[in-house]
């Protein structure tokens, strides 16, 4: 993907962790343009919302007019607040790129009754200021705009009109870019193990509230209670806080658990993935779903719910209606403990997330910025 001259892009990112952070990682290194990045750590996010532009905006980097074709940021960016403290700026193209939106985010009900809608203006606003706006879903895009809709007909008078239709005209879809590895088919298939013990049901989300853990660990309850045979390998990442159910739950399903916590190395993580039969959602909110793609790329049997972003990643096989994942669980754990396969090579549904989707960047930076 080589091309001279190279487009120079400026890569902003508030919020460098998790999900976010391998994205930096791998877009960086995989698309020939010349990078200039600027991150901050993945921590304090309604902070970084409203402080980062201005962090951003005192870095020498930002003060050379000229010296970018474009800019890729992040929606945790307020662009508003860049651009005019950045004059350098100003002339730039800007691609707003949307891993989430705070409009759609769901809310933790003991937490608050009603949703601070400041952040999901902040993400309007810069979508307006934006050139281009990108999401890694459609159900991204339709959510924010949706649910940005509904918020501008709240406001009281003076309402801007033609905001959700200029948005909309500038935005694209772009999924997010994988780092999925190259496997020797022997690792997708099924292993010797004892059957009697049943499958190894995986949990690999981040430990909180919005990827619904209660809902996983009331599945796995029903299981027990049915005498349904079956492992659990619980990893993914944990924040200072996690759901209390985490700790109620490693305690009741004992012996059954075969791996407990977050992986400290990509490669103990793969071990997980490829351990596991069986990969389950049970998620409240997926703008995409990397952790679902990446056990589905390892051999799992991915199983998620028919809505969010799961319908456009997997097929009407893998998704689940409402009410009926310990029904799903429970015969899948019954035809695997009777001698069927459920690992298997299932690598065509992660492969439109590998080097071509790359490609499709390289070929949005560089467009955009030689028009700029």
């Amino acid at each position: 993907m080589s091309s001279d001259p190279k487009v120079r892009v400026l890569y902003l990112e508030p919020f460098n962790g998790g999900s976010h952070a391998a994205f930096t990682r791998i877009l960086t290194a995989g698309v020939d343009v010349q990078w200039t990045t600027l991150t901050l750590p993945g921590r304090h996010w309604k902070w970084r919302m409203h402080g980062a532009a201005v962090r951003f905006a005192q870095d020498p980097k930002l003060m050379t007019p000229g010296a970018y074709d474009v800019v890729l940021a992040s929606s945790f960016t307020d662009l508003s607040a860049l651009v005019a403290l950045a004059p350098a700026l100003r002339d730039v193209p800007i691609i707003l790129y949307f891993h989430e939106n705070q409009l759609a985010y769901p809310l933790q009900a003991e937490v608050r009754r009603e949703r601070d809608n400041h952040f999901g203006m902040i993400q309007m606003i810069s979508s307006l200021v934006a050139t281009r706006c990108v999401f890694n879903s459609d159900w991204n895009r339709e959510s924010f705009l949706t649910e940005a809709a509904t918020l501008l007909r709240r406001l009281p008078d003076a309402v801007p009109k033609g905001w959700i239709e200029a948005v909309r005209a500038k935005s694209e879809i772009l999924p997010v870019p994988l780092d999925l590895p190259t496997l020797p088919d022997t690792l997708l298939g099924e292993s010797e193990t004892a059957r009697a013990q049943g499958p190894v049901i995986l949990w690999n989300h981040r430990w909180e509230f919005d990827k619904n853990p209660e809902a996983f660990f009331a599945a796995l309850r029903v299981l027990i209670d049915d005498g349904v045979p079956f492992r659990v390998a619980v990893c993914g990442q944990r924040y200072r806080r996690a759901p209390s159910v985490f700790e109620s739950a490693r305690a009741w399903l004992g012996d059954r658990v075969v791996h407990w916590g977050y992986a400290e190395s990509r490669a103990e993580y793969e071990a997980v993935l490829a351990s596991a039969q069986i990969a389950v959602s049970t998620a409240d909110h997926e703008f995409f779903g990397i952790s679902m793609l990446e056990a589905t790329h390892f051999g799992a049997y991915p199983l998620v719910p028919d809505r969010l972003s799961y319908p456009a990643l997997f097929p009407q096989a893998y998704r689940y209606s409402e009410g009926t994942l310990v029904e799903r669980l429970t015969a899948l754990c019954r035809t695997w403990c009777a001698g069927d396969a459920l690992r298997a090579d299932r690598r065509a549904l992660t492969a439109p997330y590998g080097e071509d989707l790359l490609s499709r960047y390289e070929t949005l930076l560089r467009g955009l910025g030689s028009s700029g």
